[in-house]
């Protein structure tokens, strides 16, 4: 059965002033049948840059939603977003084959479903598989999921008709199933129900990260560096070298590392103040690392008005790398135990040490962030170039911290501050950092050879 999608519409409307533009195209992605539609890159971004944003809203208000679960949640969305409209963009191929676990077969294929809206299908696929992966959430946050959904399906039906828009939910409603039966073969589920996990077995030795030292007394996550990745890594990128031997010897390097730290963070100007507070993202309740690498992601397809084939490909390929690194470092920090800084601090060189951070409930080495945002620059120079300016606006209205917008010369730029607001905020040595920044680059060049 070919796939005769709607032919566009030429359309002038005196409210929005839109124009459709009818179009014949082969689509090599829908078995060599010819297509007549609107092409994917006469599309804006907007449809995906608007339910990506309420995925950050959703992440703060979920129960459980720590750093490595929302990396996984974002990356599944964003796999989705991508998977539904891949047969529609020329040029690119469905992950299927190539992801782990997700064997060819799994999606559903639009030719089966007659003529389809890209536009309503994608609104279909986001609204069905929002609903399962946020199930926990607010019945506040579960309102947003609707207005959304029911926004973005204003006028589609008198522009489609009810035939096709009929069509587009049943391809939509079958991708986002696809996608989540897909997701619950890592075994991660229900892992914002289990983020906090009492007894572990740890190495017993002296100078072990204990989780007695953080507030929630257990630990984040400690089989996290066991979830399924998207591709498969080498063992060192995953594991790392040894981080220094423990020593409370002024002469050691563990313990100049600490020092370092210490001076740091113990004399900290206003700016860098502003700074640490600005990348203070590994908590619950906020948007997590992951999620503001995809902010910048959002504000850079605006600013450079880049079409939706373009975006969803973008947000598939930086939050399956983004999950990837997060994994990685939660192998390393649960395969070493380092004990974090403030608390080496505390017992070896000043007792009344503060961090103006606060750090997870994990071992130090090594740092999630920095493998995050190392592994984002990375995607990001790849996509929009490894020279290329911005201004990042993701915290331009809270009132709690000095959101004022940042500006960055590069993606490497920015990751490099992002290391540096860790070390002034004391939450991690400088060989954590450089570890963590290593396995994202490394991570992410791994995805070089799959598109």
């Amino acid at each position: 059965m070919r796939l005769f999608q709607l032919t566009t519409r030429i359309m002038m409307s005196a409210i929005a002033g839109l124009l459709f533009f009818t179009s014949c195209v082969k689509n090599e992605n829908i078995n060599d049948s010819y297509t007549k539609t609107q092409e994917l890159k006469n599309l804006n971004n907007d449809l995906a840059v608007q339910w990506m944003n309420l995925s950050f809203v959703l992440t703060k208000e979920t129960p459980g939603f720590t750093s490595p679960v929302a990396a996984r949640n974002y990356a599944y969305l964003s796999l989705a977003m991508y998977e539904v409209l891949v047969p529609g963009i020329k040029g690119y191929t469905s992950m299927q084959g190539r992801y782990q676990g997700f064997s060819k077969g799994t999606m559903k294929h639009p030719n089966a479903y007659g003529e389809i809206s890209w536009e309503a299908s994608f609104n279909e696929c986001m609204y069905n598989l929002y609903k399962r992966l946020f199930i926990n959430s607010t019945p506040e946050a579960k309102k947003e999921i609707e207005e959304l959904y029911t926004k973005l399906q204003t006028g589609l039906v008198e522009l489609y008709g009810e035939d096709v828009m009929q069509n587009s939910k049943q391809y939509g409603i079958a991708q986002a199933n696809a996608i989540f039966e897909y997701s619950v073969t890592d075994g991660q589920a229900e892992s914002y129900l289990n983020n906090y996990i009492e007894n572990i077995n740890t190495p017993n030795r002296e100078g072990i990260w204990s989780p007695s030292v953080h507030g929630n007394k257990k630990p984040l996550q400690p089989k996290w560096g066991e979830v399924r990745t998207f591709i498969k890594h080498h063992a060192e990128d995953m594991n790392m070298v040894s981080p220094p031997e423990f020593s409370d010897d002024k002469n050691s390097l563990l313990y100049a590392s600490a020092l370092e730290v210490r001076n740091r963070a113990e004399n900290l100007n206003f700016s860098d103040e502003v700074l640490v507070k600005y990348w203070d993202d590994d908590r619950e309740g906020d948007i997590t690392p992951a999620g503001h690498m995809l902010a910048i992601l959002c504000q850079s397809l605006e600013n450079e008005n880049k079409d939706l084939g373009f975006a969803v490909y973008a947000m598939m390929r930086l939050s399956t790398v983004m999950h990837d690194a997060t994994v990685a470092a939660w192998k390393t920090k649960y395969t070493y135990y380092t004990m974090r800084p403030e608390t080496y601090i505390r017992q070896y060189i000043d007792r009344d040490f503060l961090s103006l951070s606060n750090a997870t409930a994990t071992p130090e080495y090594s740092s999630g962030q920095a493998a995050v945002s190392a592994a984002a620059a990375e995607v990001l120079g790849g996509l929009f170039g490894y020279n290329y300016a911005f201004t990042d606006k993701t915290y331009q209205y809270r009132k709690d911290i000095d959101g004022s917008p940042r500006s960055f010369q590069s993606f490497q730029d920015m990751a490099e501050e992002v290391l540096n607001s860790n070390l002034l905020g004391g939450i991690h040595y400088r060989f954590s950092l450089e570890a963590g920044q290593k396995q994202g680059i490394d991570i992410a060049k791994n995805y070089n050879a799959i598109r």
